[in-house]
């Protein structure tokens, strides 16, 4: 039998993946599905390009509720579910590009393509659009950025791509993070 791989399309009920925010799923076997949507022009993030989301379920016992720009780790990868967390920070899952979804509700965090990332409010380097690494923190919710040259200790969300904006620690990454089974 040959090799035969159908994927079903994914319907995003409020037809954006950054304000999705349901108590229970729309259809059974959609958690994990992946979307990716293609921007034809610059916006609020940045340049151009494909964002792709993962559909997920937010931990209730998550310390820090979600935000635009907090980082998400996996707190339960059979179960698709993640935590803001930094416990959990060698389990990257993505990062959430809105309040939503809310603790306990379901919903999308994006996991390639350009996005605000929120990071430490002394980041180990500033990132830059020189494409520096981007790991995850110590502090709940937040990123780091490493200097040129270094080792990254944990699994990178991706690189740095603009300039740092020091007042809100907060800074536009190029998202690259693997999706392991």
């Amino acid at each position: 039998m040959p090799n035969n791989r159908q994927f079903q399309t994914a319907y995003v009920v409020s037809g954006d993946p950054t304000t999705t925010n349901e108590t229970t799923p729309y259809a059974p076997g959609q958690l994990g599905v992946e979307v990716t949507v293609k921007n034809t022009s610059a916006g609020a993030d940045g340049g151009e390009g494909s964002k792709t989301f993962k559909y997920v379920q937010v931990d209730s016992t998550a310390p820090v509720a979600p935000y635009r720009g907090a980082v998400a780790w996996w707190s339960d990868k059979d179960l698709m579910k993640v935590t803001t967390d930094a416990t959990n920070r060698g389990q990257v899952a993505g990062v959430f590009c809105g309040p939503y979804p809310q603790s306990g509700n379901y919903g999308f965090i994006q996991i390639q393509g350009s996005a605000i990332v929120k990071f430490v409010d002394a980041p180990t380097a500033a990132p830059t659009a020189a494409g520096l690494i981007v790991i995850p923190s110590a502090t709940d919710a937040k990123a780091d950025c490493l200097a040129s040259g270094s080792a990254a200790t944990f699994p990178p969300l991706g690189r740095s791509n603009g300039v740092y904006d020091a007042a809100n620690t907060q800074c536009e990454v190029i998202l690259t993070i693997q999706q392991v089974p």
